[in-house]
C-alpha cells in the first residue's frame, strides 16, 4: 500500500508541475477509488502484480455501481476513468516499473461529444447582480467580478486564471505571457475597460491594506485563509457556490448549469459573431488542432440571413 501511496503522489507531482495539466486532483482521486477496490477483492498484493482482467472487472463495477460514480463529475465520466487508469500505467512503466500487461490492452469506451455552450448575456447579467448581492465587501465584489469577466474577455482557462498578477495589467500595449498547459507560455490581450476595473480592485486593495504587497490577483478575502493564494480548483468551488446560492434564491432554475469554463466558450462565440477568420480564433483561443475551432463556426439563422442580404445581385 506504501509503495502505492508512493507511486501515485509522484504521479500528482508530476501532472501539477511537469505537465502543468489542471485534472491531476481528479486522477488522483479515480485511480485511489481503483486501488480501494482492488484492495477490497484481493487485499495483498503489489502493484506490479495486477492483471487485465481485474482492470476490467473494475471497470465493469465501475459502470454497474451508480453509487461511485459521484466521485468524478463529468460530461463523460467512464471515458475519463479509463484515460485516468492508462496514464497511471503509463507514468509506472515511465519510472521502470514491469507490468505484467500492457497498457494499450486496456479497453477504450467512445467519448461523448463536447458540448460547447457559451453563458448568454442573461446569465452573465444575473451572475454579475449575485455577485453584487451576496458580496460582503467592496473588494470581494470586485475580485468576484473579474473571475467573471477574465475568461469572457480573454481565453483564459481557470487554471491559468488564477497566474494573472496585478503586474501583467501595467503593460501599455494591453498584452502580457501566461503559463498554459503542456509549460507553454502565451500572450493574452486584454481591452482598456478590463484593465480600468483591475485597476480599480488594485487601488482599493493598497488603501485598505497599505502594509501588504499583494501580487496575485486573486487571493482570499475571508478571514479564516486571508491573503492565501486561491487555487483552480478553490476558485472552481467559489463559482459553484454562487451559482448554488442564486438556485437558492430563485434567480435561477434549479436543473440550470452554469459553470466557469462556458465564458471561454463565450468568447469563442464573440471571435465568431464579430467576423473574425478561423484562423484568428484558432491562435487567440490558442488551439492546438484548426478543427477545434471548427465546432464554434456554427451559423444561426439569424447570421445566414445576415449574410444572404450581403449577397450583391
Amino acid at each position: 500500500m506504501n509503495e502505492f501511496n508512493d507511486v501515485l503522489q509522484q504521479r500528482r507531482d508530476y501532472e501539477e508541475n511537469v505537465r502543468n495539466h489542471n485534472s491531476y486532483i481528479n486522477r488522483f482521486y479515480i485511480i485511489r477509488n481503483f486501488w480501494k477496490y482492488l484492495v477490497s477483492i484481493k487485499p495483498q498484493f503489489k502493484l506490479e502484480e495486477i492483471e487485465l482482467y481485474e482492470i476490467i472487472q473494475y471497470l465493469v463495477y465501475y459502470r454497474t455501481h451508480k453509487n461511485c460514480r459521484w466521485t468524478i463529475p463529468s460530461r463523460c465520466a467512464e471515458y475519463n476513468v479509463i484515460c485516468a487508469i492508462r496514464c497511471f500505467f503509463k507514468f509506472c512503466n515511465m519510472i521502470w516499473m514491469k507490468m505484467r500487461f500492457n497498457r494499450e490492452q486496456i479497453p477504450m469506451f467512445k467519448q461523448e461529444p463536447v458540448k460547447r455552450e457559451p453563458m448568454s448575456e442573461e446569465d452573465y447579467q444575473l451572475m454579475h447582480t449575485a455577485i453584487r448581492l451576496f458580496s460582503k465587501s467592496e473588494e470581494i465584489r470586485l475580485r468576484d467580478e473579474l473571475m467573471i469577466e477574465i475568461p469572457r474577455e480573454t481565453w483564459l482557462r481557470k487554471s491559468e486564471i488564477v497566474r494573472c498578477k496585478f503586474k501583467d495589467f501595467h503593460n501599455e500595449n494591453r498584452q502580457f505571457k501566461v503559463l498554459v498547459k503542456w509549460n507553454r507560455y502565451e500572450s493574452v490581450f486584454f481591452s482598456e475597460k478590463l484593465q480600468k476595473k483591475v485597476f480599480e480592485y488594485e487601488n482599493l486593495l493598497n488603501q485598505k491594506y497599505k502594509h501588504l504587497d499583494i501580487e496575485k490577483l486573486f487571493v482570499c478575502l475571508w478571514q479564516k485563509e486571508k491573503w492565501k493564494e486561491i487555487s483552480s480548483h478553490l476558485l472552481w468551488k467559489h463559482f459553484l457556490l454562487i451559482v448554488k446560492r442564486m438556485k437558492k434564491e430563485w434567480m435561477i432554475p434549479k436543473n440550470k448549469t452554469l459553470c466557469l469554463h462556458q465564458e471561454r466558450h463565450s468568447f469563442a462565440m464573440r471571435c465568431v459573431y464579430s467576423w473574425l477568420s478561423q484562423q484568428a480564433t484558432t491562435r487567440l483561443m490558442r488551439h492546438t488542432d484548426p478543427k477545434i475551432t471548427l465546432h464554434y463556426y456554427h451559423l444561426n439563422d439569424s447570421r445566414l440571413l445576415e449574410q444572404y442580404d450581403s449577397i450583391r445581385v
